[in-house]
């Protein structure tokens, strides 16, 4: 039994490094290389340590990475590139999914969340953007509803001006690391979180970031919070949180899991790219030192022991049997760079079609179609599930403020370029002239095909049209 609120779940211990991992593989080469030995493991060479005695050499190998082998290192990272696969992939499928405005419907009780949804000014679009980026790089997150307490007496007015009104914030993996379910009343509720938040304080001009931890719990069956510092001391004693006048018998916190609690979108993507940057940094440490060759001069047993300098205009001067020479390495890495291609190959499998290598056969529309069918039901699942954590938590708000539960906000889930190919249109333009297809379906195709706008009605196309006219002959 512990008594330390600061002690996670044994889930979030376990999945911790895989997230830490995504999140590398999502920033790109600089934090990846920042990241050091964790992703990059010395070589055997740079961890061990010869010494010369009376002619012999000895050398012992040591679990840490030598002076010498420091130095080493440091080169061999610098010749290893991470190729951007992974964040280009995350940009890319966020980018469909935020390609098309959202299906929203707010309560007027909480309209105002639509330009404000945590309280610092940002926006409904911008928040949802964040959660789908979260869901595709980590295993969880989630959306709490949050709202101060409101002082008795308190009127709408003076909610509105001291910010005292329900906001939607989003919490990302790292934040969530522990909680517990209870049945109550025959029904599984969520009846513990431990979120760690991180947390400003000032000292004059010094401002230091420091954790907290904030404690929501069902205790006696209604929801209260407390509050601990980052040594697990209680700053804040339990407290009920009152929504509307009245303790709510449930925490609204609402899970965004995209693929399992074990696995993320992204993992495998994530594996192969390392695989891919492990590989790079053999190839490009072979390229790097296989560039230069090695002189040598043989025979001499006079001042054997001294270095001779090496440069255009430079005269080499060497005993009497003297013979120089030159050591050019292979410089033959075609096996590195078959084995980064077909990684490369696999990651474009793995949703990085960006790095598929062009092909000189045209490809048919239909395969075109075909390959987007991975990327769109990943992509879909996020949106959904995400659009799913945001609809709960504004019906939530919207019920504390005394307005109707009938909130709706989706996602955009319609991701497929080829829907109206040319040869398509062109079908659809023929049958409309031979009085086949009417003006409003075509234009509702044209809406599905992104050539028309999805946020205007026929009517409203029509009513532009005439106020245009023809347009040809003006000046």
């Amino acid at each position: 039994m512990s008594n330390d609120v600061t002690t996670p779940r044994e889930e979030y211990t376990t999945m911790l490094p895989s997230v830490e991992k995504n999140r590398a593989a999502v920033g790109g080469q600089r934090v990846v290389r920042a990241g050091g030995i964790k992703y990059l493991t010395p070589l055997a060479s740079m961890m061990c340590e010869t010494t010369y005695a009376n002619g012999i050499a000895e050398t012992k190998s040591q679990s840490s990475m030598t002076t010498e082998g420091r130095n080493k290192y440091n080169k061999y990272l610098s010749n290893a590139y991470f190729l951007g696969a992974t964040g280009m992939t995350v940009t890319g499928l966020s980018g469909l999914i935020s390609a098309k405005k959202p299906v929203k419907n707010i309560p007027a009780s909480v309209a105002y969340l639509d330009k404000n949804i945590n309280g610092k000014g940002q926006s409904l679009r911008d928040f949802s953007d964040d959660a789908v980026n979260e869901a595709f790089t980590a295993v969880w997150s989630g959306i709490l509803v949050a709202r101060p307490t409101t002082p008795e007496g308190a009127s709408k007015l003076d909610e509105e001006q001291q910010n005292l009104r329900p906001k939607l914030l989003h919490y990302k993996f790292e934040s969530i690391i522990n909680w517990d379910y209870e049945v109550i009343n025959n029904i599984e509720k969520l009846s513990l979180l431990v979120l760690k938040e991180s947390t400003t304080k000032r000292d004059g001009f010094e401002v230091k970031s420091v954790f907290q931890y904030r404690v929501l719990e069902l205790i006696n069956g209604f929801y209260a919070q407390s509050l601990y510092d980052e040594d697990g001391e209680l700053l804040e004693a339990p407290a009920s949180v009152i929504f509307n006048g009245k303790p709510s018998d449930e925490i609204p916190f609402y899970w965004i899991v995209a693929a399992t609690r074990t696995k993320a979108v992204i993992d495998d993507l994530v594996d192969c790219n390392f695989e891919h940057y492990n590989i790079y940094a053999d190839y490009g440490s072979k390229l790097h030192y296989s560039s230069f060759i090695i002189y040598t001069e043989n025979g001499v047993t006079n001042g054997a022991s001294n270095n001779m300098v090496i440069g255009n205009g430079v005269k080499w001067n060497g005993g009497e049997g003297a013979e120089f020479g030159v050591l050019q390495p292979d410089g033959n890495a075609d096996s590195h760079r078959i084995a980064l291609q077909d990684t490369e190959t696999r990651m474009s499998a793995l949703l990085a079609s960006i790095l598929k290598p062009n092909t000189s056969g045209a490809e048919s529309a239909e395969a075109k179609s075909l390959d987007k069918v991975t990327q769109n039901t990943v992509s879909a699942s996020v949106a959904i599930t995400v659009s799913e954590a945001i609809t709960k938590g504004l019906n939530f708000a919207s019920r504390t403020m005394g307005g109707t539960e009938d909130a709706e906000f989706m996602l955009n889930t319609d991701y497929d370029p080829t829907l109206l190919n040319a040869q398509l249109l062109t079908s659809m333009l023929a049958a409309r002239m031979s009085g086949d297809m009417s003006k409003q379906t075509l234009y509702e195709n044209m809406q599905k095909g992104d050539i028309a706008n999805p946020d205007r009605t026929f009517e409203d196309e029509q009513a532009l049209i005439t106020n245009e006219g023809t347009g040809m002959g003006d000046e």
